[in-house]
C-alpha cells in the first residue's frame, strides 16, 4: 500500500460506525465531491457564481432530507446525515451550507411544521424522489 492509497479523510475512523450500505452512500458523496465539485470550485469562486451544474448530481445522490421518514424521504440515520454534511464541508463549506439550508432548514421546516398535505406536496420533489413539473 503506497502513501497515495491511504484515505486520510476519516482520521478517527467514524466511518466504522456506519453500515456497509451507509458507507457506500458516504463514499458516493466523497467521489462526487472530488470529481464533480472540486474541479469547478475555483472558477466559480473567482466569478462569484454558484455551480448550478452540480445540482442534478446532488439530487441523484439522494441525500436531501435523508433522516426524514415518509413523504418521499429516505428515513436513514442521523449519523449518516451528519457524516455526509462533514464530507460536503470537507470539499467546500458553501456546498455543505447549500445542502443544509435545502435539506435541513427548508425540508425540515416542512417536515416538522407542515401539514400532511404540505409534506406530500413538497417533500418528494425536494428529496429528489420525484421530478417537479418545472424540472421535466
Amino acid at each position: 500500500m503506497s502513501h497515495n492509497d491511504i484515505d486520510t479523510s476519516d482520521f478517527y475512523a467514524f466511518e466504522q460506525l456506519l453500515t456497509d450500505d451507509e458507507r457506500a452512500t458516504l463514499h458516493a458523496v466523497r467521489k462526487f465531491m472530488n470529481t464533480e465539485v472540486a474541479p469547478v470550485l475555483l472558477e466559480h469562486w473567482s466569478r462569484a457564481t454558484f455551480p448550478v451544474e452540480i445540482v442534478p448530481g446532488l439530487r441523484d445522490l439522494g441525500i436531501a432530507g435523508l433522516p426524514y421518514r415518509g413523504h418521499g424521504c429516505a428515513g436513514r440515520r442521523f449519523l449518516l446525515d451528519g457524516m455526509i454534511a462533514m464530507e460536503l464541508a470537507r470539499t467546500d463549506c458553501s456546498i455543505a451550507t447549500f445542502n443544509g439550508v435545502h435539506a435541513g432548514l427548508a425540508m425540515g421546516s416542512i417536515y416538522l411544521c407542515g401539514s400532511d398535505e404540505q409534506r406530500d406536496r413538497f417533500l418528494p420533489a425536494m428529496a429528489g424522489t420525484t421530478r417537479s413539473a418545472r424540472s421535466g
